[in-house]
């Protein structure tokens, strides 16, 4: 009786065993299950957020209006054809370095013109007309020159012969503070925004043709 009882008490002790085995069995792979479960929510939460920034990235790219074009460099409105104080100095002494301006007449070999260049009365020249300021009356710097090369019927305007010279005691060429500014054409030239001192002030214009004959005028500018 008694064996038979330690029999029924063994197998109720090995019967909770194996439920305690099974129960802590469980409960592992649980945990593990959990923890499977914690680390792939972990990565989709992480990957949710990689792809959640780089979406706000590119909508930010998307969104971000493009950046304005540089400025394009621009000339100054105005400028000094001359000064004052060169207008002065032209007008009262003999300036350094007027070898730089000796006279060099219009040659065969095609060189342009100097300010000194006189155009042959007995050919056909081309002529050079001013449109504008209007001469007649005072002007106010700054002021716009136009000026309208006029061919003959047998040879185009040649523009790089075109010069501007100051016609004072001294003459001096002032072309250059020009042509840096503005195009001349064979049509003529359009100069903006000249500046130019108060007083009286005379200019000299000269363009020639491809066959060497001259335009000239001189035009007296009274500045206010």
């Amino acid at each position: 009786m008694m064996s038979r009882s330690r029999v029924v008490t063994s197998t109720s002790a090995m019967s909770g065993a194996a439920r305690l085995i099974g129960a802590a069995r469980l409960i592992g792979a649980a945990r593990l299950i959990g923890a499977a479960r914690l680390i792939g929510a972990a990565r989709l939460i992480s990957a949710a957020g990689l792809f959640g920034t780089a979406g706000l990235f590119g909508i930010a790219a998307a969104v971000e209006p493009p950046a304005p074009p540089a400025a394009a460099a621009t000339a100054p409105a105005t400028f000094d054809l001359f000064t004052a104080n060169e207008a002065t100095a032209w007008n009262t002494t003999k300036p350094r370095g007027l070898e730089d301006f000796r006279t060099r007449e219009l040659r065969d070999d095609g060189s342009a013109p100097t300010c000194h260049s006189a155009p042959d009365n007995e050919a056909e020249n081309p002529a050079i007309k001013i449109l504008e300021p209007a001469l007649d009356k005072p002007l106010a710097a700054p002021i716009d020159i136009n000026l309208q090369f006029v061919p003959t019927s047998s040879a185009p305007i040649r523009p790089d012969t075109f010069r501007v010279c100051y016609l004072g005691l001294v003459t001096m060429d002032i072309t250059k503070r020009v042509t840096d500014r503005v195009a001349v054409t064979a049509q003529g030239i359009h100069v903006t925004g000249a500046k130019l001192p108060s007083g009286r002030h005379k200019l000299l214009l000269i363009v020639a043709d491809e066959h060497g004959r001259l335009a000239r005028n001189e035009a007296d500018f009274y500045i206010q």
